[in-house]
């Protein structure tokens, strides 16, 4: 007798489209207990689910189900076709990935068909442009150039000395309360949310004119509870001072102080870090950063080497 072999033939469509949104629900209560686990935070399960419900927003509209990885190429080719940046769709994408993962473990889908998606690119787009430093001449005009005389100067100039002298990222600037200065060994210390952690576990340390400035700004500020940061305009009084807000003002006082270049709010951190790194090594660097692996503090070390030490110096044809 033949041994018979049976052959089944799996369904090459998932889930479709009308069925993938009935994932958002269950998909934003598992992340939700994960934000009560202290797994992820906050903004972070906000983020999450900001991308999956844009991505299953478009299945739905182009009845488009999961039959392969495919479905979310797609999806990610038709954003990049709409003008939005590789930035903003990573950070849909994300939310993507999480919810592939999610699906996956809960059986909801017999495997994840997001895992393999590779994140958007420019072509063209010079990494290290978009990292530039300020020089040491153009850190100190924007140390200097802000009219510390009013409460708004105050402010200012203690949002730019913090970042310069403590490497902070500008959403570390915007989550900061007043209740997180503290004092530690006799320093002044503000604790910060690192990237990916759920809550403000971390701390910087204040020094000099960094500390200097905060405390002028304390002093203009007050002693009311609430953000470190606030607004002083009149339909925004005391209110948390946005991320954009941080940015145009950042913006504005590196024009005033002659910038040049491609330099953002970020380029303050990076100018923190790179000089850590030329003066005191990379583990050093690596500390104020808080990089999760010191592989991504040593970007800065063979950028700063190849600035100082050029390969092309060495090529000489006089032998």
């Amino acid at each position: 007798m033949k041994n018979t072999q049976i052959v089944t033939q799996e369904s090459t469509m998932i889930l479709p489209a009308a069925r993938l949104a009935d994932l958002l629900q269950p998909f934003g209560d598992a992340l939700t207990l994960r934000e009560s686990a202290g797994e992820i935070s906050a903004n972070t399960r906000a983020a999450y689910l900001r991308g999956a419900e844009k991505f299953l927003t478009w299945c739905e509209q182009n009845a488009s189900g999961l039959e392969t990885p495919d479905a979310v190429r797609s999806w990610k080719a038709a954003l990049l076709s709409a003008g939005y940046k590789p930035a903003t769709i990573n950070a849909w994408l994300a939310g993507v990935k999480a919810l592939g993962a999610w699906a996956q473990e809960s059986r909801k889908l017999p495997y994840n068909p997001m895992a393999g998606t590779k994140g958007a690119t420019r072509k063209g787009t010079n990494k290290h442009h978009e990292r530039e430093s300020l020089t040491s001449d153009e850190a100190r005009r924007l140390l200097a150039i802000t009219d510390v005389t009013t409460a708004t100067g105050k402010r200012d100039a203690a949002i730019i000395a913090l970042m310069l002298f403590t490497g902070l990222r500008t959403v570390e600037v915007y989550r900061a309360d007043i209740a997180d200065l503290a004092t530690r060994g006799g320093r002044l210390v503000l604790m910060v949310q690192g990237k990916g952690h759920a809550e403000k576990d971390d701390f910087v340390i204040l020094t000099g004119e960094a500390d200097d400035k905060i405390r002028s700004w304390l002093a203009a500020r007050g002693s009311k509870p609430g953000p470190l940061f606030v607004s002083l305009s009149n339909r925004s009084t005391f209110e948390r001072l946005s991320l954009r807000a941080l940015r145009d003002l950042v913006g504005r006082e590196m024009r005033a102080a002659g910038v040049v270049g491609n330099k953002t709010t970020h380029s303050l951190r990076h100018t923190a870090i790179s000089t850590v790194a030329r003066k005191a090594g990379v583990v050093k660097a690596s500390k104020l950063a808080r990089h999760a692996s010191i592989e991504t503090t040593m970007i800065y070390i063979h950028e700063l080497d190849r600035m100082t030490d050029p390969a092309e110096g060495y090529i000489t044809y006089d032998d």
